[in-house]
């Protein structure tokens, strides 16, 4: 790990903002309804024509690295809002994807892997799994458990923290999203990585709801749930390229990040839009509530953080990003 930026005199007992960067810049073409639309809705993408055993070690997915950042959005000058960096460093060996500061630990989740710090930045522990692959969030559960979004599995991992394990793998089911490979738990998705047009749904968020795990997924634009059992249900789609599902703590509506419009979406208590907030134009990556009316969002396009006061509809402050990567990815608050 390469430190560029570290207080550790810094308040690390407050809730901070993590935030992850990626060295990938936006390819604004890709990134379009329309051609996501028509990538995955090739008649003859599932099930892959490649056998498992040939496919590449996770590490040759992506060339790219990347920076992760965290904030103290506590920081006014002149009532405005003034976020300060206390912290900023370089993983060397996996391409960050998200990172939270939760019990005292700052977890750093990469493509294929997920360490933990503590606030002198000093490893103090590592999780390590077949299915661990595609990673892209992590959330902390009401239990003291942690939920780790595996896109290239189509999978959410349950990790207790204490024994860096994880004890439960929850699966999307192939008898709603089509078949690819049928993974057992000791296939290594991690040496055999499932590139985004194998996968069955793109997961990319996995969020604690009711006693369960809401999640989000890319090609279907899907929301959907397990239950405290482990069963599965849909409870909305159509949102192609929706990003990180989440729940407003001011009252318990779900939201996500229409991503190829640049919108939040919140929802209604029977689950249909309640309102559309525009943020960017492109690629907005994800959006994470900060207190009252406040929220953060990665606005990919601009690669900036900008804030956003949704009962004003309005942007009450940016932050440029372009220092840190080209691009802004999913972002963390709490503690």
């Amino acid at each position: 790990m390469k430190v560029c930026t570290h207080d550790v005199q810094a308040n690390w007992e407050q809730p901070l903002l993590c935030v992850t960067h990626s060295d990938r810049p936006i390819d604004r073409e890709r990134c379009s309804l329309n051609f996501l639309t028509q990538r995955y809705a090739a008649g003859d993408r599932l099930p892959p024509k490649e056998p498992f055993e040939s496919l590449v070690h996770a590490r040759h997915h992506s060339p790219y690295l990347g920076e992760v950042t965290v904030w103290d959005v506590s920081h006014n000058v002149g009532g405005e809002l003034r976020p300060r960096l206390i912290s900023r460093f370089r993983p060397e060996t996996d391409k960050p994807q998200h990172a939270i500061w939760y019990d005292g630990r700052l977890w750093v989740l990469g493509l294929f892997s997920l360490e933990a710090y503590d606030k002198n930045l000093a490893h103090v522990g590592t999780v390590a799994d077949p299915w661990l692959s595609g990673a892209h969030t992590i959330f902390p559960t009401e239990d003291g458990r942690l939920l780790v979004s595996c896109s290239a599995s189509d999978s959410v991992l349950v990790v207790d923290p204490r024994r860096y394990e994880v004890v439960q793998a929850l699966r999307l089911p192939e008898s709603l999203y089509g078949v690819n490979y049928p993974l057992s738990r000791g296939d290594s998705v991690v040496e055999h990585f499932v590139p985004n047009d194998y996968q069955l749904t793109h997961l990319n968020c996995a969020y604690p709801w009711k006693g369960g795990i809401l999640v989000s997924t890319l090609i279907q634009g899907a929301v959907g749930w397990f239950d405290p059992h482990g069963n599965y249900q849909e409870l909305l789609r159509g949102f192609v390229g929706c990003h990180g599902v989440r729940v407003d703590p001011r009252d318990g509506r779900i939201y996500f990040c229409d991503s190829c419009l640049g919108v939040v979406v919140f929802l209604t208590a029977d689950l249909g839009v309640h309102e559309r907030l525009q943020v960017g134009l492109d690629w907005l990556h994800d959006a994470t509530h900060i207190d009252g009316s406040l929220y953060a969002a990665a606005v990919s396009d601009r690669n900036a953080i900008a804030f956003v006061d949704i009962d004003r509809r309005e942007i009450v402050g940016e932050l440029p990003c372009e220092q840190f990567g080209q691009s802004t990815q999913f972002l963390y608050y709490g503690r």
